[in-house]
């Protein structure tokens, strides 16, 4: 049994999806500051599909762009079966589609609150494996996202699953 078992760590194909509604977030880089800001993007989102009586079609993303001293910047993304037949004006919302590619997915148990842990541990795993040297070599991973697999209203956070998805170039 190896030290990271609990990360669930498998190499996967991501499928590419055709309709993703989404909106363009930022945030300072401390654990503080993006949560309140994921929160207030998601609302955002959510408005949208809910004024248009859109149904997702997979769980919810924060796709990570860029992360470092300077800010954190972020897309939400919920994927859709079909664009809103009415997409009209979405204020910062825009609907596009969320492209597919090898990646390496990681299992995050828990609150949110402890994902920092988590991506200390997946560090560690890929310095152990020679994927990296540092946590400066994140920046070989961007975009990389979590996907968010039970709802946090009705989840006990010790229950909720994150997968966390870091894309192979």
């Amino acid at each position: 049994m190896s030290e990271f078992d609990h990360l669930g760590f498998a190499e996967v194909e991501v499928a590419p999806v055709a309709v993703a509604a989404q909106v363009r977030g930022q945030s300072a880089s401390d654990p503080a500051s993006i949560g309140p800001a994921m929160e207030g993007t998601f609302a955002k989102l959510g408005a949208f599909l809910e004024a248009r009586s859109a149904v997702p079609a997979g769980p919810p993303r924060a796709i990570y762009t860029s992360y470092g001293p300077e800010g954190t910047q972020f897309v939400v993304a919920i994927p859709l079966g079909e664009a809103p037949a009415e997409s009209g004006e979405g204020g910062d919302v825009f609907v596009d589609s969320l492209d597919g590619c090898k990646a390496l997915r990681f299992t995050h148990r828990g609150p949110y609150g402890e994902l920092m842990g988590t991506y200390g541990q997946i560090t560690a795993f890929m310095e152990a494996k020679g994927l990296m040297e540092s946590e400066a070599d994140w920046a070989r991973y961007m975009p990389m996202w979590e996907e968010y697999l039970n709802d946090p209203r009705t989840t006990p956070e010790a229950e909720l699953l994150t997968h966390i998805y870091l894309p192979v170039k």
